[in-house]
């Protein structure tokens, strides 16, 4: 009884030294460019403004009331038909 009691505690202290260390962990130092380099402004490339999908429009189209939902419908019909025909998905053969 008195080793389980040991090993517990031993678990114990290792867990709360580790969780210590890894607060206390100092955080690593960043790149610095060397001296006599000069860099521009960063540019951070700016986000679509716009669906960037054909089916995307469709939606912001439906949302907007541009379209109706009969005509979003028969507008994704024809898209689903139209990737049917140049990447259609065949079942895996030999499962049944």
């Amino acid at each position: 009884m008195e080793v389980a009691a040991v090993l517990i505690i031993l678990v114990i202290v290792v867990t709360v030294a580790l969780v210590l260390a890894s607060a206390f962990w100092p955080e690593p130092e960043p790149e610095q460019e060397p001296a006599g380099t000069e860099t521009g402004p960063a540019t951070v490339p700016e986000p679509p403004t716009g669906p960037t999908t054909l089916e995307g429009a469709l939606v912001a189209q439906l949302i907007s009331g541009e379209i109706s939902a009969r005509q979003y419908r028969r507008a994704v019909a024809k898209l689903a038909a139209r990737d049917d025909q140049r990447q259609p998905v065949r079942p895996p053969t030999g499962l049944v």
